[in-house]
């Protein structure tokens, strides 16, 4: 729920931020090419000055990260989420500082605009005399404000999904007709013929099975839906083999704490021991009767009832019993240096097809 909102939230802005920095381009155009009223007017402060180049850069890497982060393809950058945060963090600290300079004035000059003629104002109190440009500017607002609202409602999945024609990622009614995200090393296309399951850490008997081998063991069906943080969800049924057989195979030391669930792009995530034993926990080799393609997560692909999809990892080809404490998100995934990346910084599969 939170990111639809934040989506919705950041498209409202879209056209009004635009407006604003069409405005500053302006004044700035008009100073420096000699516009006699703005030469009479002098040059900004040096706190202005100061200030304007921040906010407008920090401005166009924010929502230009942010609508990047909503097509859900991260290809341009690694670190999309680190860039998005330190612009925001930029441009709060940056336009924090412009409102308490320009606070007070901009905030007269408002109620000016948009005040009715004899309401006063600019004009004086009582006066009829209508300033220029109030107009347009009012005009300008208002179209921003509507323009937003329409674009946010379309774009953002929320609140009614029925009317985000642009949403980039919908829910159909086919057994694979749901999202792909790409945010575990998308673009894997293993090759089963030299695909590989391996079980190994706190066991016994470690394991290595091909794909024939997996799906010659005893399977179930389980049905519940598939959970993002972006706001969708897919129900469907899903059928694999259970990960409490697989590590009944492997003979699991008594004490283990948690499975690492490992996929061919390197990303892992760590489950603690009571989600991976718990009914419904599976390898999933097919949904709703079809066999997982390239993009869902073929050859297998993990799934556990009630946990959300960035940790249903995709393109499973390792389980590592652990006996120490799980991993955080944060560890794994938020620290640069190990943060998947996806598209050409995508790193080797080691089972991907040739090409």
């Amino acid at each position: 729920m939170v990111q639809p909102v934040h989506f919705f939230v950041g498209f409202l802005l879209v056209p009004l931020i635009g407006l604003k920095l069409a405005g500053v381009a302006y004044r700035f155009c008009a100073y420096y090419l000699g516009d006699a009223a703005y030469r009479e007017a002098g040059p900004p402060s040096w706190l202005a000055r100061t200030l304007a180049p921040l906010l407008v850069a920090s401005a166009v890497v924010l929502f230009g990260s942010g609508v990047e982060m909503w097509s859900f393809r991260n290809d341009l950058i690694a670190y999309w989420t680190q860039v998005h945060v330190l612009s925001a963090v930029a441009f709060t600290g940056a336009l924090v500082l412009h409102v308490a300079v320009r606070g007070p004035r901009a905030t007269r000059e408002a109620a000016a605009d948009l005040a009715p003629p004899g309401a006063g104002g600019r004009d004086g109190p009582g006066g009829d005399v209508d300033v220029p440009g109030r107009l347009t500017r009012r005009s300008l607002l208002g179209a921003g404000v509507v323009l937003g609202l329409g674009l946010a409602v379309s774009t953002a999945n929320w609140p009614l999904s029925g009317l985000s024609w642009l949403y980039p990622r919908k829910v159909g009614d086919g057994p694979l007709d749901f999202p792909v995200m790409d945010f575990e090393g998308g673009g894997q296309r293993v090759d089963p013929a030299r695909w590989r399951l391996r079980l190994t850490g706190a066991v016994a008997r470690p394991l290595e099975l091909d794909v024939a081998q997996l799906r010659a063991l005893p399977t179930e069906e389980h049905r519940y839906p598939l959970k993002c943080v972006t706001g969708w969800q897919a129900t469907r049924t899903w059928r694999g083999v259970p990960l409490a057989r697989l590590l009944a195979l492997a003979g699991p030391h008594p004490d283990f704490g948690h499975l690492q669930v490992r996929s061919t792009s390197g990303y892992h995530w760590d489950h603690e021991r009571a989600r991976v034993l718990a009914p419904g926990a599976l390898l999933v080799t097919h949904v709703d009767g079809a066999p997982l393609d390239d993009a869902h997560g073929a050859p297998a692909r993990l799934m556990i009832p009630g946990v959300e999809g960035q940790a249903n990892v995709k393109w499973v080809d390792g389980l590592v019993v652990g006996l120490a404490r799980p991993e955080t998100y944060v560890e794994p995934n938020l620290v640069p240096r190990s943060e998947p990346v996806t598209g050409p910084l995508l790193p080797p599969d080691p089972a991907g097809r040739p090409g």
